[in-house]
């Protein structure tokens, strides 16, 4: 998996923090649910796995962002003399950069998560099915960021 931006630039640092931001707000959302709805209780649970998490969801949408940039880069130099269409609000809301990237990543996860935890749930107790459910979201998750990245990205390795 390539990433040719370089994050630290001054053009995608503000890109990054907001794809880190997000992937954080979701994660503390994630802790929310699992100690209100599911009732862990274990800090070390609730603390150490999410940030781990969040690392790997970041990682995921740094990804998918990059082969987004890459194919529009792509249809940027092939179309450069044509008339720029209009959009409607929401078409304008999904454009937006980090929305993509963040919306896959995030029903990726939540599906997967839920799943696996209700699944896993039956056969052993909330704190394994928490560490478990949020384990196998996040590789599935950059399972999906890979597939994303050599299907639709085709991303040129350097």
């Amino acid at each position: 998996m390539p990433l040719n931006i370089r994050w630290v630039q001054k053009d995608y640092l503000s890109i990054a923090l907001m794809l880190f931001g997000a992937c954080g707000i979701f994660q503390a959302a994630i802790i929310f649910v699992a100690q209100y709805l599911f009732g862990i209780g274990n800090i070390l649970v609730v603390v150490i796995i999410p940030i781990g998490v969040t690392i790997a969801l970041f990682y995921c949408s740094i990804i998918i962002f990059d082969s987004f940039a890459q194919v529009e880069r792509r249809k940027k130099i092939k179309s450069q003399f044509q008339k720029s269409s209009q959009f409607s609000k929401i078409k304008k809301i999904l454009f937006f950069p980090i929305i993509r990237p963040l919306l896959i990543i995030f029903t990726i996860f939540i599906a997967i998560f839920l799943a696996s935890y209700f699944i896993i749930f039956f056969y052993l107790n909330p704190i394994f099915s928490f560490i478990i459910a949020e384990n196998i979201a996040a590789f599935v998750c950059l399972l999906v960021a890979n597939l994303i990245e050599k299907s639709y990205g085709k991303v040129q390795r350097y």
